[in-house]
């Protein structure tokens, strides 16, 4: 019983110290998209869409790989906009930083990664 309580106590305080993944996330304020996608995006998902820095290593909290087509491609748009407003497993949720039309318009970069 303790031990359950300690490490209960431990996770919570690693939650708190952790804070909101997208708490320093910029906020989209409108114009170019691909800016938005460096600033914003890339630091998971790779200014290729990969996954992945510039030497090919994959990035601390790498998120989906849109070059991945076979998986990115079975995916709806309103899979996309759903997932980027709400999050999901390490994804933050962007419901503060994009409207859904932003997120709308961010899928053509999304989807230009997987046709490549």
């Amino acid at each position: 019983m303790r031990l359950t309580l300690l490490s209960a106590l431990l996770l919570a305080g690693a939650s708190l110290l952790a804070g909101d993944p997208a708490k320093d996330l910029p906020k989209f304020q409108g114009g170019d998209l691909q800016k938005y996608w460096n600033d914003a995006c890339a630091r998971c998902h790779g200014f290729n869409g990969n996954g992945r820095d510039n030497s090919g290593k994959p990035l601390p909290d790498s998120g989906f790989d849109f070059t991945d087509s076979r998986k990115a491609n079975k995916k709806k748009d309103s899979d996309w906009v759903k997932v980027t407003l709400q999050g999901k497993e390490k994804m933050p949720a962007f419901k503060d930083k994009m409207s859904e039309a932003d997120v709308q318009s961010m899928i053509a970069i999304m989807r230009k990664f997987a046709a490549k």
